[in-house]
């Protein structure tokens, strides 16, 4: 039994939103969308009222409601994505898996962007944060966690991890709790177009930390999580990762 969790903050579009629930639900997948907006949606979408403050606190109160409605497959979506294939096969994993998706842009003129983001990971090196992205090479090590819109996870890995999503909850760390789970994996039957550029959206994201969020993913994430992602990082061929700063 599956559900899609969907953070909404109410800046994007609602049609992206709208057009994202309705090709899920159409695979048999339960939707649930956390919020704070007064929107109506479809009658077969279940609305959570967010609670825990941050973009990792939607996450929160969205996993732990469908733990409590006994799911076993939870799938991380975003409010703008459109999908290739069947949700389902990524529930097939033992731990949590993701797969690859290709950039999109709709406006001016649609236009797909031709290249395969495989994952993204954070890690902390000289002072720094980093978010990394593999670029067109699908990783023969197992993921240390994904920061892309679009992973699950099964019900016995959420149960363990599911209080770290409240350690650091602001836009760029807000899936490290993942780097406390079991290692993932990527399972390319199904693939996903992401909107990178909403011409219309309220506010820019920026993949900024706050700063106390920053200092407990270095105290209390990182320090456990170290060895296997710069194993991961240092596996990866020369041209497959992109990398950026993202604090201080």
């Amino acid at each position: 039994m599956a559900v899609a969790v969907i953070p909404y903050d109410g800046k994007d579009p609602l049609k992206y939103l709208l057009r994202t629930i309705h090709s899920i639900h159409e695979m048999g997948i339960d939707v649930a969308v956390v919020d704070t907006s007064f929107f109506l949606y479809p009658p077969y979408v279940k609305r959570i009222k967010q609670q825990t403050p941050g973009i990792g606190g939607a996450r929160y109160d969205g996993f732990t409601w469908a733990l409590q409605q006994g799911y076993d497959c939870i799938i991380n979506a975003d409010s703008h994505l459109m999908f290739h294939g069947d949700l389902h096969d990524l529930c097939k994993t033992k731990t949590w898996s993701s797969t690859y998706h290709h950039p999109w842009i709709e406006k001016p003129i649609p236009l797909t962007i031709p290249v395969k983001i495989y994952a993204s990971y954070v890690m902390y090196q000289e002072g720094k944060i980093f978010w990394c992205s593999v670029i067109d090479h699908k990783p023969k090590l197992p993921l240390p966690m994904t920061s892309e819109p679009l992973y699950t996870i099964k019900r016995d890995i959420l149960e363990e991890i599911i209080e770290w999503w409240k350690i650091s909850t602001s836009y760029g760390l807000d899936n490290v709790a993942l780097l406390i789970a079991p290692p993932g994996e990527i399972i390319d039957t199904v693939y996903y177009y992401h909107l990178i550029s909403v011409v219309d959206r309220k506010k820019p994201l920026k993949r900024k930390p706050t700063d106390k969020d920053a200092e407990l993913f270095i105290t209390r994430i990182w320090p456990s999580a170290e060895q296997k992602v710069i194993s991961f990082h240092q596996a990866l061929p020369q041209g497959s990762k992109i990398c950026f700063q993202m604090w201080p």
